[in-house]
């Protein structure tokens, strides 16, 4: 009874401890345009900015899979470690500001350590729910989300004057984040192994073939996730900007990009968790992938349009983007054994975000080419692959082992 009533207090945790880590992640994002005055620089300079951190990410995820990480390292001091070393580089890169190539690497080492937080999470957690996974897990990815939107809302607090001000206080919440895992998680030895990252280890990983779908069914959902959280608040603003003026303009866009991004993202990933238990993966998966890529093109018809279709029409694609991101990282840890499990959530983790920033590129390209109302459209190329990927993997033998055989 102990232990199924400390998993909950292990989630909790968790998930109060991602928020408040990850509220560096779309700093970077949040800031863009302050930093590219400063610099001098646009166009392709100002997305190597909003891509570094992606970047990094996935360097550390790599980097930790390779080097086991997970096995040698006590994964609550890994994430208090990685959250505290994240929180410095950004306290440097406050004061060294002026230096764009030394911000570039802080930016970088910042994502690396990211590397440190989200796996790590997501593999604790998962190791204290062999049941209800899916929920759990969709727990941790909604603190992982509203932690991403986070700097929009910190943005319109009275004492946050200036950017800089923005990443002293989401590194204050970095800090804290990995004090409270590091001081108040009891050590458990029922680890998910992670064995070292190698080529050997990558066959077994490609050669399952039902992993494989899983996986590409998450690299579908990830070419849109990223590149709509990226680009949603800039869409806002110039949306908005046929309403609104100044101050105002600023204050609207930035809570309804927390809304979309934040309370949407929250709402949907515990939704998922608990859809995709009852109806399992594949077809939970299936819906919200279309529900989210119909949003992504409905979205630019709404461009310029009141500014209540755009929030209805945003919220949904809130909700839904995210809603199945949690179910794929389950779906990996049922479908692989214990001595790949580690790695498989790592190598899908890698090449997710990889493939983020081909999207977060095409979407700033198309913008300025044909324009907002159909800049978007092209993401929903990404949820069409999934859905075929995940209805694939509902007709394999394997998908039994899923939710408890509801695939």
């Amino acid at each position: 009874m102990v232990i199924k009533e400390y998993k909950w207090v292990v989630l909790v945790i968790m998930s109060i401890s991602e928020l408040m880590v990850m509220s560096l992640w779309f700093s970077a994002s949040a800031i863009a345009p302050e930093l590219a005055s400063i610099w001098g620089i646009s166009g392709i300079g100002t997305l190597i900015v909003t891509l570094m951190v992606q970047f990094g990410f996935v360097m550390g995820a790599l980097i930790s899979a390779s080097l086991g990480l997970a096995d040698k390292i006590n994964p609550r001091k890994l994430f208090a470690f990685s959250a505290t070393m994240s929180s410095l580089f950004a306290v440097m890169f406050v004061f060294l500001y002026h230096y764009f190539f030394i911000e570039m690497i802080l930016m970088l080492l910042t994502g690396i350590m990211m590397a440190g937080i989200y796996p790590v999470a997501v593999l604790i957690v998962s190791n204290w729910f062999p049941a209800r996974r899916g929920l759990a897990l969709g727990i941790v990815i909604a603190g992982l989300t509203l932690g991403s939107a986070l700097p929009h809302i910190i943005l319109d607090l009275p004492f946050i004057r200036e950017w800089e001000a923005l990443l002293e206080f989401s590194s204050l919440l970095s800090i804290l984040g990995g004090a409270i895992v590091f001081l108040t998680l009891h050590d458990t030895k029922k680890y998910i192994n992670t064995p070292k990252f190698k080529l050997d280890t990558i066959k077994l990983i490609v050669r399952n073939k039902p992993v494989m779908l899983a996986n590409y069914g998450y690299f579908g959902h990830q070419w849109e996730l990223y590149a709509m959280w990226t680009w949603i608040p800039v869409f806002i603003l110039s949306s908005f900007s046929f309403y609104y003026t100044g101050s105002k303009l600023l204050f609207m866009a930035g809570i309804i990009s927390f809304s979309i991004i934040g309370l949407s993202g929250v709402t949907g990933s515990i939704l998922g968790g608990l859809i995709s238990d009852r109806i399992g993966r594949t077809l939970s998966t299936s819906i919200y992938l279309g529900i989210s890529g119909t949003s992504a093109v409905l979205i630019g018809l709404t461009y310029g349009a009141m500014p209540y279709i755009t929030v209805i029409v945003g919220i949904i694609w809130g909700i839904t983007v995210i809603a199945d991101s949690a179910q794929f990282s389950t779906a990996v840890t049922e479908l692989s054994n214990d001595k790949i499990r580690g790695s498989a959530l790592t190598f899908q983790m890698a090449l997710g975000f990889l493939i983020t920033t081909g999207s977060i590129y095409a979407i700033d390209i198309l913008r300025t080419t044909v324009g907002w109302h159909w800049a978007f459209s092209f993401l929903s190329i990404g949820p069409l692959l999934g859905i075929i990927s995940m209805m694939r993997l509902r007709y394999k033998n394997e998908s039994s082992l899923m939710c408890n055989g509801k695939k």
